[in-house]
């Protein structure tokens, strides 16, 4: 094109629509990669380098004893990520690898040993905190309140706990390098503050006193509370009214007490308390996936974190970035449909009669554990059984077994398969005949 035209030519992005928004990031032009993958992988390593630069960042402290990777938290640092292995002492040990191993893949900076409120499970505690930062090499939290597993944790490596309160910080005996998490609240006697000011208030204080003990890596928790009721607006006031009177206190958001209890897709709220956490210098966002509908949070807290320090470190509001966190919907048309005038409409045809394939039947299932879509075919030539992740690939082994009869059969075959492919990647539950996306817009 240079030789026909005489002009430099340089690759472009993948879209066209894309062009204004590259052109406005880049200072130069690439004649070997398209200008949008350029972005992504630059975009990738700048965030794998940003624990490499937190000698730039001086209001916070690092979580992190011996033996692990530190993680800095700040009210100037990106927002972090802490994964909850939820009842943690209930599961085999090779379930917890593997929940913390997922957790990491997902974009996790730390990971939270949850304990079982009422029994006391410290040898099991310490033995999980050992396991998991000896293997993983990630500082590890455990979320009790109970002073026994706190100390059996500690002394077994863990770099954070959650939670002191006031039921039970005079009981625990810490030392300073390891980082704690502060309530308002007072457990034992069933004490929690109800009003906004009075729990930033009680938060502070205790703050002062833990600090004061000898502890000084230390995060304010004020409470984030489910919507309606109690109330989410009126917890997040507490953080407001926390952050007026502490401008540098790491704070921590429980954004699983939001997600957990909604029952609508995950992904915008997360965005959402990682913009918010943002904005007010939360440090470190605790994350479950405890439900089915929170299947894949950790992921979406992890890209939203991205968004949100993108966004502050730009001062502009989080679009237009190179980065987004769109699941179900796209921020553009990338197609133009071609011109159809004059041409004569087919429309669908409902076909009523069933007629089953002389060769077999197939089930089909989706394993967000083994993270497959698995087919089985059960028919003339016997059973086999198909994995994998690709729809696709999976369709195309089972035509070259010559396990398809007929071609209704192969379409049915194909949306299924595409089906599960959709709902492996949104974390959903997969449902033979049924619409993906039916429910409430139907």
């Amino acid at each position: 094109v240079e030789e026909q035209l005489g002009v430099p030519v340089f690759k472009g992005p993948r879209y066209a629509c894309d062009i204004p928004l590259i052109l406005k990031n880049f200072a130069s032009l690439s004649k070997e990669e398209a200008l949008d993958v350029v972005l992504a992988r630059l975009r990738d390593e700048a965030w794998s380098k940003l624990g490499e630069l937190t000698e730039g960042f001086h209001l916070g402290f690092t979580i992190g004893r011996v033996d692990v990777e530190p993680v800095y938290v700040g009210v100037d640092g990106p927002v972090r990520v802490l994964a909850e292995v939820v009842d943690a002492p209930e599961l085999p040990l090779s379930k917890v690898i593997a929940r913390t191993e997922y957790f990491l893949e997902s974009g996790a900076d730390m990971i939270d040993i949850g304990a079982i409120v009422g029994k006391d499970n410290s040898r099991k505690i310490s033995d999980l905190v050992h396991v998991v930062r000896e293997k993983f090499r990630v500082p590890v939290s455990v979320d009790s309140l109970n002073p026994a597993e706190i100390e059996a944790a500690v002394e077994a490596g863990a770099d954070m706990v959650l939670s002191l309160d006031y039921g039970n910080f005079e009981e625990v005996k810490l030392p300073s390098d390891v980082a704690v998490t502060i309530l308002p609240t007072n457990v034992k006697k069933g004490e929690i503050p109800r009003s906004p000011e009075e729990r930033a208030r009680k938060t502070l204080e205790l703050v002062k006193e833990v600090r004061g003990a000898g502890l000084v890596k230390v995060l304010a928790d004020p409470l984030l509370e489910p919507p309606i009721n109690p109330g989410i607006a009126n917890s997040l006031r507490s953080y407001f009214f926390f952050r007026d009177m502490d401008e540098v206190t790491p704070l921590l958001f429980g954004a699983g007490n939001v997600t957990e209890f909604i029952d609508a897709d995950s992904v915008g709220v997360n965005v959402f308390l990682a913009l918010l956490a943002q904005e007010l210098g939360v440090a470190v966002l605790l994350t479950t996936e405890n439900s089915v509908k929170c299947r894949g949070c950790v992921r979406e807290v992890a890209a939203a974190r991205k968004l949100a320090y993108m966004a502050k470190a730009l001062s502009t509001p989080p679009k237009d970035l190179g980065v987004d966190v769109f699941v179900a919907k796209s921020k553009k048309e990338y197609f133009e449909p071609p011109d159809t005038e004059g041409m004569r409409v087919i429309s669908e045809v409902k076909v009523d009669d069933y007629s089953p394939d002389p060769l077999g039947y197939f089930t089909i299932w989706v394993s967000h554990d083994d993270g497959r879509i698995f087919t089985l075919y059960r028919g003339v030539k016997g059973e086999m059984l198909f994995a994998g992740r690709s729809a696709e690939h999976i369709g195309k082994a089972i035509l070259s077994e010559g396990l398809v009869g007929s071609l209704e059969h192969a379409i049915y075959l194909g949306r299924e398969l595409e089906k599960a492919e959709v709902c492996l990647k949104l974390g959903k539950s997969y449902v033979l005949d049924v619409d993906v996306f039916g429910g409430w817009h139907e």
